[in-house]
């Protein structure tokens, strides 16, 4: 967990600059768009002067009526923002965005922000624990999927795509099950989840996609020849805490998209860039999640793995 003095600074005493790098020309898809931090990343895109920003969301309906809140805020034509249907419990729906992404001339940013929260109500989705599964096994699902795209948008228009993950310094006090080789399998025995209280399962979702962010970000840093080839993938921390407004997390969600090359794979918090804790460092713990998650997205889509390559 973060230090008092570390929060004090993160919530209180930080200037978070409004973002003003141009994101002219550029499509820009958000997962979770429909209301909050995704809502308020979307404005910034398009008043950044994205093309295109789609607001993927789990309810059109309410997506439709974020469309037209920014629209109404910032003037901008109907044209800028599209609603698509997007429920990461649901692997056709996963698929079916996928092959909309793909009819796109381009794909620039993608922003993994849609995730849960679950504090009471054993489920299970995709085999494990219903946060574990959304937060991880969905958001990768989609993730994964959207790489080949990105890497044709790199070579076609010289550009270097991003794509960043909204995740949550609460990982840093996630308990990762003792003894445990696969943690989603662990997580489907509603008697384990109960042991150790729902609330934690939010923690160690966000452990995991740690785990997972950083192989990841080695593993597509090869995709391209050069600068311009390659897909940049950013963790990005937002503390969704009463100090911080919606609109205050976005601006650190665009500065992640508009960053650097060397902060590719990096972990961003506060604005800047942070060593991760020591708990994201365990190799073979990080590496037993790699193949577990890989496992699992093989079996809900065979070949999935080859948009690593």
């Amino acid at each position: 967990m973060p230090s008092l003095g570390d929060f004090i600074h993160a919530q209180y005493l930080l200037k978070i600059p409004i973002p003003t790098h141009s994101f002219a020309s550029r499509t820009i898809l958000i997962t979770g768009a429909n209301g909050g931090l995704g809502q308020e990343t979307a404005q910034h895109f398009v008043r950044l002067g994205a093309s295109k920003v789609i607001l993927a969301c789990r309810s059109l309906a309410k997506g439709k009526i974020t469309k037209l809140a920014i629209e109404k805020a910032l003037g901008c034509g109907p044209s800028v923002l599209e609603v698509w249907e997007l429920d990461l419990e649901s692997p056709s729906s996963i698929s079916a965005l996928v092959s909309r992404v793909n009819t796109l001339e381009r794909v620039d940013v993608v922003v993994n922000n849609a995730g849960i929260h679950t504090m009471s109500g054993f489920r299970t989705v995709y085999g494990t624990e219903r946060a574990l599964g959304v937060n991880t096994i969905g958001t990768f699902l989609l993730a994964f999927q959207l790489l080949p795209k990105m890497k044709e948008t790199a070579g076609r228009y010289v550009v270097t795509p991003v794509m960043t993950t909204v995740t949550s310094a609460l990982y840093e006090g996630a308990k990762y099950p003792e003894g445990c080789e696969d943690a989603f399998a662990w997580c489907a025995d509603e008697g384990n989840v109960e042991a150790t209280g729902m609330a934690a399962q939010y923690d160690l979702s966000k452990l995991l996609q740690v785990y997972v962010l950083i192989r990841l970000a080695e593993r597509v840093d090869g995709l391209g020849n050069d600068l311009a080839g390659v897909v940049k993938v950013f963790m990005k921390v937002f503390q969704a805490m009463t100090a911080r407004t919606a609109e205050e997390g976005a601006r650190l969600v665009v500065q992640s998209a508009s960053a650097g090359r060397e902060q590719h794979g990096k972990y961003m918090r506060c604005g800047e860039v942070r060593a991760y804790h020591p708990v994201a460092l365990d190799k073979n713990m990080g590496d037993e999640v790699w193949r577990a998650l890989c496992n699992r997205l093989q079996e809900l889509q065979p070949g999935v793995m080859r948009c690593l390559e």
